[in-house]
């Protein structure tokens, strides 16, 4: 299970006390969770934030959202993205149990490893990239198309939505205006990446926050993506002197998938790297908003 469907896209994690402070509507044809920065901020840009397999209700979402609209200051939209029902948050119980060792555990790792089978292979066949793509694009266009054109947007995207951020940043589809989709894209322990085409293909700005303890073939994965990112940088700056398009690779080590949305609140050092990655998404997409 190390490296199968709990590793790829959550693996562990908690929920996070707070009250969202958004709004729930409609955008775009989308159900969506919608934030802005406090009254008489205006906002540098807009984050369209593309959850992990837990979906766009899960309460830390909803919170990671403010902190962006707070801290940014941006508009942030949580759409909800998936095809059917995404993971419930019960399903936290069933990965942490799998992942119990000894004898004792033996009947209940097998009944949670059935449960995690049962929701997860239909989950992920009804949201795979050909299923999925089409319709985060067309929000995209919608949104940019919608959007005034002097407004930068941006992606984030964690764990399985690591993986549409990244085709974003590719930049094949344009907006009805000519416009690029977004500006900038920032990804945390992304799932389900082709390598090394996703990477090599990369055109527009990318950050991505890597965890530490994300089972040998993602850390691999992000390995070999941090390569090419450094070679991306090397050839910018040889050609622009410093300018031009930059990516990023922030190694967090000793960190859980999922760090970035649901770190352990009561675990101080995995808060602070949760916190740490929060404040490398609103950074990175400052510095690209301009």
């Amino acid at each position: 299970m190390s490296t199968g469907l709990p590793r790829q896209c959550c693996a562990t994690g908690s929920l996070h006390t707070g009250t969202p402070t958004g709004k729930v509507g409609k955008l775009h044809g989308l159900d969506a969770y919608m934030t802005s920065p406090p009254d008489g901020i205006a906002p540098k840009g807009v984050v369209v934030i593309i959850p992990d397999i837990f979906g766009w209700t899960l309460p830390n979402s909803r919170i990671l959202a403010d902190e962006y609209a707070k801290k940014g200051p941006f508009n942030v939209y949580l759409p909800n993205f998936m095809n059917g029902p995404a993971f419930q948050p019960d399903m936290l119980i069933s990965i942490e149990t799998v992942s119990t060792p000894g004898f004792t555990a033996l009947f209940s790792r097998a009944y949670h490893f059935l449960r995690l089978l049962y929701h997860g292979v239909p989950f992920l066949i009804r949201n795979r990239a050909s299923a999925v793509m089409p319709v985060i694009t067309s929000f995209f266009t919608q949104l940019r198309d919608a959007t005034p054109t002097d407004l930068p947007i941006g992606a984030a995207g964690f764990c399985w939505g690591g993986m549409p951020v990244v085709k974003l940043c590719h930049d094949e589809v344009k907006a009805k205006n000519g416009l690029s989709l977004i500006e900038a894209g920032f990804i945390a322990h992304p799932s389900f990446m082709k390598m090394p085409d996703d990477a090599e293909k990369l055109v527009k700005p990318l950050s991505f926050a890597a965890a530490g303890n994300d089972g040998k073939v993602l850390v691999k994965q992000g390995e070999e993506f941090e390569k090419v990112l450094e070679r991306k940088n090397k050839v910018v700056e040889e050609r622009e002197g410093g300018g031009g398009v930059r990516h990023e690779y922030v190694f967090y080590d000793k960190a859980d998938h999922g760090f970035a949305v649901r770190a352990n609140e009561k675990d101080s050092e995995a808060a602070e790297k949760g916190k740490k990655a929060e404040e490398q998404a609103v950074s990175w997409f400052q510095r690209w908003f301009g």
